[in-house]
């Protein structure tokens, strides 16, 4: 298709592209689209196929020319973009669309390109690396975490009060200002003393009192509550323990170990831990490398970046919180996150990915930092997986998607981090000042 383009420019980081479509062009277009809706409607006193362009125009001109004017925008822009060498930051605004008295059709969009910069001191940069080391301590809080998801519940069968670790079954009836709260009254909870899990100070008041003991108390809920009828009030609680039971928690020895994952010995399963917890203190490690690297490059990599490209990537940070709150089912209108307060809290987090987006972008251009055929290869086999369709589909149908590109985008993150890491010079992190048993 032809057209004509011209590029003005806005400033630094936008530039106006200014297409025409030929007048000849248009003319074929419009006349294409009236024929064919001349062969398909029906108007009073005309047969079909011989109803004349003016009574069409004056019924579905208006509808035709949209649908003309979207056609020649989608195909056009791209090749616009792309004969112009645009590369937009984000999805251009079109506007001014309008068939000029010559026939032509001509439209313009507001361009956000991407700003003109190199990376310098991205090679040697000195880096604080965490060391990776496992305590006993650590190893331990491990095997108790494991004891604690094999413990078995029993009935405690001696006319004992509750204690910290119990696990009981209760009723309980909240009252606000006077009233049962219906919407909070709960029959047959089940609940681990000292877990805390529906507030704060509500297990320490269950302490000390036998089954079948009904009692009440008092507690203060909070202004920010997630419960808005209870928010900032005093809630009474009454309550009634129903019955009593105990965690009974395995034995440390070789006998547990094959229990828990069919280890020959509970050494085994220590060396198992104790591996976990090297893999993850390993990868706290390589974060805390990362984070500093990125840091680093977004302070002293200096560019600016149009109000436009912030405000968008504000728009899709909040997006991700309203779908993680949705995901959750959680009774909010996820649409009071959008006000100018918290998109101004988002602005900073917005401006440093955008930022290091960049820089990552311009790090691997001038590293010549690509996917490898089977590094992508190994991408489309993650997205199908992830998916759940085969690698031909994703390549076939899913190739150009966001899921892919966002892959795509990752993995070249990756190697432009190990590009910086494989150069730069790593010190001994600073040392704890002793304390007074140290001296």
């Amino acid at each position: 298709m032809g057209m004509n383009v011209n590029v003005v420019d806005l400033g630094a980081h936008q530039k106006r592209l200014q297409v025409e479509i030929p007048a000849e062009e248009v003319r074929q277009e419009l006349e294409k689209k009236y024929r064919e809706i001349g062969k398909s409607v029906r108007i009073r006193g005309f047969r079909p196929g011989k109803i004349p362009r003016s009574i069409l125009k004056s019924y579905y001109g208006k509808s035709i020319e949209k649908e003309v004017s979207s056609s020649f925008i989608q195909d056009t822009f791209p090749k616009a973009l792309r004969d112009t060498d645009l590369k937009p930051l984000i999805e251009a605004d079109v506007d001014e669309m309008k068939f000029a008295e010559d026939g032509s059709f001509t439209y313009s969009a507001v361009v956000d390109v991407r700003p003109s910069f190199r990376v310098e001191g991205y090679k040697g940069l000195e880096i604080a690396r965490p060391p990776v080391r496992v305590t006993e301590e650590q190893l331990e809080a491990e095997l108790e975490s494991l004891r604690q998801r094999h413990a078995q519940i029993r009935a405690v069968e001696a006319d004992r009060p509750v204690r910290e670790g119990d696990v009981i079954l209760v009723d309980f009836t909240p009252w606000v200002d006077g009233k049962a709260f219906k919407k909070g009254e709960t029959k047959d909870y089940m609940m681990e003393v000292g877990k805390n899990a529906l507030h704060p100070d509500f297990d320490r008041h269950l302490l000390g009192h036998l089954p079948g003991e009904s009692f009440s108390f008092e507690l203060d809920y909070p202004e920010d509550a997630p419960t808005k009828e209870i928010a900032g009030k005093r809630v009474q609680f009454d309550v009634t323990v129903r019955e009593l039971k105990e965690k009974v928690l395995p034995e440390l020895n070789d006998e547990f170990a094959q229990e828990a994952g069919s280890f020959d010995s509970l050494e085994a399963l220590k060396q198992e831990l104790r591996g976990r917890l090297e893999k993850r203190e390993e990868e706290k490690s390589r974060s805390e490398v990362r984070k500093q690297i990125l840091d680093r490059l977004v302070q002293i990599v200096e560019f600016d970046l149009s109000d436009r490209v912030v405000e968008r990537e504000v728009d899709h940070l909040i997006g991700l919180l309203q779908r993680q709150f949705e995901a959750q089912r959680l009774k909010i209108d996820t649409t009071r996150f959008n006000t100018p307060e918290i998109r101004e809290e988002y602005r900073p987090q917005a401006v440093r990915n955008i930022r290091w987006r960049l820089i990552c972008e311009q790090i691997a251009r001038q590293e010549d930092i690509e996917l490898t055929e089977q590094e992508i290869e190994e991408l489309y086999a993650e997205v199908a997986r992830m998916i759940r369709v085969d690698v031909e589909t994703v390549k076939s149908q899913y190739a150009d998607s966001v899921v892919v590109e966002q892959a795509r985008e990752n993995r070249i993150q990756d190697k432009v981090f190990e590009c910086i890491e494989s150069q730069a010079v790593f010190l001994d992190p600073p040392q704890e000042a002793p304390g007074p048993q140290q001296e």
